[in-house]
């Protein structure tokens, strides 16, 4: 499973995004569902037959119902009410899939009355629920109600490499001081993914501690093939998340390597934002 949850692909701190549809189409095609036509049915509508007792009925509701989350179609003062059903959804469902729906639509809402949900959520049983609501979390705004303690739990407690590296993420992302001795204890960790997470938070808090990794990380070719290894998009955007990091935080320690990658990268993307950044730190 720690496969599918590679969230260094995208910006760590900057927005994980977690594509509902994907993940439903995904489940309709396994189960056979194959009639995902519109009914012209609107969100309430959706929302209530959430709750059917028929798996394709049920499954074909969520598929709609994304399609009004991503298009952002819910009127707001109807927030409150699909907040509140959704949440009814999640508290009485048995079905692992349900659960794992409703924790990312109402993550996707980033409404802090979706609190109650994905705190609850950080200590499903299943895993994949468990990691989406830390995902959510991490993309909702700051100085909101998280119960905290679990996300430290998630970190601390589990040998999932995707759950670590989104607590350790969402942690950084709302500013815990919990996440720089965190990111301390993996930035020597054998598993890359590890690793480069830890970078990241360690960049953004400018600790020296990064440096090693940093250079790790700025020197990673595009054309690496072997099991396991990141792509040549992953490891560009892998170099352009570190390069932000560095430029958001002004670390100019670091001048000398974002010299070379200016000079010596061979992805034109990657030397002009390295070009950006070095203008910017040596203003």
């Amino acid at each position: 499973m720690s496969e599918q949850k590679k969230i260094l692909e995208s910006s760590p701190l900057s927005g994980i995004a977690v594509p509902i549809a994907i993940v439903l189409v995904g489940a309709l095609i396994i189960f056979g569902v194959t009639k995902m036509l519109s009914s012209g049915k609107d969100h309430r509508d959706l929302v209530e037959e959430l709750n059917s007792k028929t798996f394709g009925n049920r499954w074909v509701a969520a598929y709609e119902l994304s399609k009004f989350l991503a298009a952002q179609k819910i009127p707001a003062e109807d927030m409150p009410w699909v907040i509140e059903n959704l949440s009814q959804v999640y508290y009485e469902s048995v079905d692992a899939r349900t659960r794992n729906f409703v924790v990312m639509a109402l993550g996707s809402l980033n409404n802090p009355k979706s609190l109650p949900v994905l705190n609850k959520a950080l200590v499903d049983i299943d895993p994949q629920v468990k990691f989406n609501a830390v995902v959510s979390l991490g993309n909702m705004d700051k100085e909101l109600a998280v119960e905290w303690d679990k996300v430290v739990a998630l970190f601390e407690q589990n040998e999932d490499l995707g759950l670590k590296q989104a607590a350790l993420l969402t942690l950084a992302t709302h500013k815990r001081e919990e996440a720089v001795p965190f990111a301390r204890s993996l930035i020597q960790s054998n598993e890359a993914s590890l690793r480069y997470a830890a970078a990241m938070v360690l960049i953004y808090a400018k600790q020296n501690d990064a440096k090693p990794a940093l250079e790790e990380i700025l020197n990673l070719r595009y054309d690496v093939v072997a099991p396991n290894a990141l792509n040549g998009q992953q490891v560009e955007s892998l170099k352009l998340n570190a390069l932000d990091a560095i430029e958001k935080s002004g670390w100019v320690d670091v001048l000398n390597l974002v010299q070379r990658t200016e000079a010596e990268d061979s992805n034109v993307r990657v030397s002009t934002k390295a070009k950006q950044v070095l203008n910017l730190l040596k203003k």
